[in-house]
């Protein structure tokens, strides 16, 4: 069956995951657009040329801006064919955010109604 090879990914865009970095060619067929308009979108949103690598992180965002009309698990499947990390959205501590989860911003506080239970107590 040569007409199912065709629609194969590459051997080396298997699982890149989150320190992956991908051509422009595997970007669009993952995403199933022409190669020009992730030419344009990686000039536009990352100030790159063509030969230069995106990884993971910039990935997601091109799956975002180019296929940001279409449902969530249409993206998310797009970034799984290219074997780009694809937090799950059902997990918040699932991110490429560069800070620790107890320092974002949706973290609960910790207040007098509802203390932190991981400070040292004062038994006294």
């Amino acid at each position: 069956m040569a007409g199912d090879d065709d629609r194969m990914a590459p051997a080396s865009s298997a699982s890149h995951g989150q320190g992956g970095t991908f051509a422009i060619a595997e970007i669009a067929a993952a995403f199933d657009v022409a190669g020009e308009r992730v030419v344009r979108a990686v000039h536009g949103e990352f100030g790159q040329s063509p030969d230069q690598p995106v990884d993971s992180r910039q990935a997601q965002h091109l799956a975002e801006v180019i296929l940001g009309d279409q449902p969530l698990e249409q993206r998310e499947a797009a970034l799984m064919r290219l074997g780009a990390y694809t937090p799950r959205a059902d997990i918040t501590d699932a991110s490429v955010d560069e800070k620790p989860v107890g320092e974002q911003s949706d973290r609960i506080r910790p207040s007098e109604e509802v203390p932190d239970i991981g400070a040292p107590r004062e038994d006294g």
